[in-house]
């Protein structure tokens, strides 16, 4: 829990004092970090944050050219596996829109390689999320 409190006060110190870090080092090193699975409160709050982040398409988070998106896809996957443990509705609803709008508008290519580097149960909760 400790770690999970660690990762969420980091999440929020990129969030609202970013001026005061050197943040593309620390965003990718966040990042890394998730998803939190003990703290189920934290998880919440910190997934929210990532939702937020990729929302406004934050820089440091995507990475040079988008680097850091199969890692963030990962997450999601990771977060829709896990049901409403690590998410609430809401936020689940906006990682499925977030994933649709990566899905049209990455270039097929940088897709496909985000698809293949995920597990099958991954590819599966994504599927079954997208369709429904």
């Amino acid at each position: 829990m400790a770690y999970d409190n660690a990762v969420s006060a980091l999440g929020k110190i990129c969030q609202f004092h970013r001026d005061s870090i050197d943040s593309a080092q620390i965003i990718p090193a966040w990042l890394s970090c998730l998803p939190i699975k003990g703290d189920l409160i934290e998880a919440k709050v910190v997934h929210e944050l990532l939702c937020s982040m990729v929302e406004r398409s934050d820089m440091e988070l995507l990475g040079p050219n988008n680097q850091y998106v199969p890692k963030i896809v990962s997450v999601f996957a990771e977060i829709l596996c896990a049901g409403k443990d690590l998410a609430t509705e809401q936020t689940i609803n906006r990682i499925v829109n977030l994933l649709r709008q990566l899905q049209q508008t990455l270039p097929p290519a940088t897709f496909a390689s985000t698809w293949a580097s995920l597990q099958p149960q991954q590819q599966l909760a994504i599927q079954s999320f997208l369709t429904s």
